[in-house]
C-alpha cells in the first residue's frame, strides 16, 4: 500500500483554499481534496468544514458489513451533510456568504473503486495510462460536451475556473457517485491549481517514472509551481 499528499499555496495566493485527507482502516483505503471559493478566506472555511465533515462522517456511519453500493450511499450522504452545515453556517454568517467548495473523493473498497465527485477538482486512475474518472462541473466543461468549443479553446478559455456545481453554495446539491473495478491502479486526486497547470500525461509520467508515490506528488506540485503556479495546489494519491 503506497499513499501521498502534498498541499502548497503556489505562487499567487495569499492563503492556501484547499483542504484535503487520507482515510485508512482495515477495510478501505480513501483520499478526499476540497478547493474552497469565496471572499474574506471563505473559500479556506468551506474546504476545511468539508473535509472534516466527510471524514467525520465515513468514521461513525462506515460499517465493514455494508456492501460497496451500501458504501457508495453512506458517502454521498456524507457530502449532503457537508452541503447542509456549510449552507447553513454562512447563512449565518454574513462575512462567508456565498461561499463554496470543490469536494472529490475516492474509496477503494471490496476491490471496487468508489468515486464521489462535486466541481472541478479531479480524480484519475493511472495504469498504463491515465483516465479522468470524474467529469468537470464547470461552464467550459458544458461549452465542450455541446460542441461549442475544441479542447485548444477551453484550456484558454478566461472563465474555465468558473464552476457550476459546489458543496454550500445552495442548500442542496447533487452528487456523481461512480462504481468501478479497483484493479491496483494509482488513484490520483487534484485540485484545479495542479490539472490547470501539467497536463495528463505529464502526470502519467512522473508517476510512473517514481517508485515512491510521495515524491511523485511532490515533483508533480513542483512543476505545477514551474509553470506559474497560479493557484493552491494539492496532490493525494493512493493504491493497494
Amino acid at each position: 500500500m503506497k499513499v501521498a499528499a502534498v498541499t502548497d499555496i503556489g505562487k499567487h495566493r495569499e492563503i492556501n483554499e484547499d483542504s484535503y485527507f487520507l482515510y485508512r482502516n482495515d477495510n478501505l483505503i480513501g483520499g478526499f481534496v476540497a478547493d474552497g471559493m469565496g471572499g474574506h478566506q471563505a473559500g479556506e472555511v468551506a474546504s476545511s468544514m468539508a473535509a472534516d465533515i466527510v471524514k467525520a462522517y465515513i468514521v461513525n456511519e462506515f460499517n465493514p458489513k455494508m456492501d460497496y453500493m451500501e458504501t457508495g450511499e453512506m458517502i454521498r450522504c456524507a457530502f449532503l451533510a457537508a452541503n447542509s452545515q456549510i449552507f447553513q453556517y454562512a447563512k449565518n454568517n454574513e462575512k462567508l456568504e456565498g461561499m463554496g467548495t470543490t469536494a472529490s473523493l475516492a474509496i477503494i473498497y471490496q476491490n471496487k473503486l468508489i468515486v464521489a465527485h462535486v466541481g472541478d477538482s479531479r480524480v484519475y486512475s493511472i495504469g498504463e495510462d491515465i483516465r479522468q474518472i470524474t467529469h468537470d462541473h464547470s461552464f467550459v466543461q458544458e461549452l465542450l460536451r455541446r460542441g461549442e468549443i475544441t479542447q485548444q479553446a477551453a484550456e484558454a478559455h478566461p472563465n474555465r475556473n468558473y464552476i457550476t456545481r459546489a458543496v454550500g453554495a445552495e442548500d442542496t446539491v447533487k452528487v456523481d457517485i461512480t462504481v468501478t473495478a479497483y484493479e491496483g491502479e494509482t488513484i490520483l486526486l487534484c485540485s484545479d491549481g495542479l490539472s490547470n497547470m501539467v497536463s495528463d500525461e505529464q502526470i502519467r509520467n512522473i508517476v510512473h517514472e517514481n517508485e515512491d508515490l510521495q515524491k511523485a506528488a511532490e515533483e508533480l506540485v513542483a512543476l505545477a509551481n514551474k509553470k506559474g503556479g497560479k493557484d493552491n495546489i494539492t496532490v493525494v494519491a493512493f493504491c493497494k
